[in-house]
């Protein structure tokens, strides 16, 4: 006789960068085993591939390919607010460098908010002929080939990453997307801005959309108020 089955709830969630709905359910035994072991490595690399793989098993998506990094820290989230409850508890430092206190904190999963979600992606490089660029966020597998990838070859790998998230190249009388021209054009392009111009679109990248929570909470040890700030899925674990 074959053993029962359980029913598994389904659920609906939206991609934070496009809107696009999707199908999750919460994650299983087999899938929190994969998690565990891959933070207790303290492996940046091992505990962002069970991360995906995670995602992967538990949603209807077929591929990570065309997320962004707030997706995939948005859906994480959701999965772990579904499999294991809404709140997190984690040991946060004192801010005051005089104290090495640790305090416990328990946060609220809906108290998690994605910052910098409605930047402007429309870049002016220069006013008097209109020229400027439209920008998209890079995907997470872009942003981990520059992790994967070693110190000599960063700067070629940050440079890949711009020219591909460079959707329209404009001024006062054309519009060029950037699909019907070559690699090599888009980075000469780049290549002929002055420092400043550079800048505006590093600070686009720099204020790309994350998960964030801020808090004010009392050191157990030093017994000051202190402000906590917490960015990015890494921050999150407990």
């Amino acid at each position: 006789m074959a053993l029962p089955k359980l029913n598994i709830p389904q659920y609906k969630v939206k991609l934070p960068s496009s809107g696009e709905e999707i199908n999750m359910r919460p994650f299983l035994v087999k899938e929190e085993k994969v998690l565990m072991i891959a933070l207790e490595s303290q492996d940046a690399v091992q505990i962002t591939t069970a991360v995906r793989e995670i995602i992967l098993h538990c949603t209807s998506l077929d591929t990570l390919d065309e997320c962004t990094t707030v997706d995939i820290e948005y859906l994480f989230l959701q999965l772990r607010a579904k499999s294991v409850g809404e709140k997190i508890t984690l040991q946060t430092k004192c801010t005051d460098e005089s104290c090495d206190g640790l305090t416990k904190l328990v946060m609220d999963i809906d108290d998690i908010k994605i910052i910098n979600n409605d930047t402007e992606k429309t870049i002016m490089l220069e006013e008097e002929n209109g020229v400027g660029v439209t920008l998209n966020y890079p995907t997470a597998a872009k942003l981990q080939s520059l992790e994967l990838s070693d110190d000599a070859k960063q700067t070629e790998v940050i440079m890949d990453i711009i020219v591909e998230c460079i959707d329209t190249i404009f001024d006062n009388d054309s519009v060029h997307p950037t699909k019907d021209v070559s690699s090599e054009e888009v980075r000469a392009f780049i290549d002929s801005l002055n420092t400043e111009q550079f800048n505006r679109i590093q600070r686009f990248f720099q204020n790309a959309p994350a998960i964030y929570y801020e808090t004010k909470t009392n050191c157990l040890k030093c017994n000051k108020d202190i402000d906590i700030e917490l960015k990015g899925l890494a921050n999150f674990f407990g």
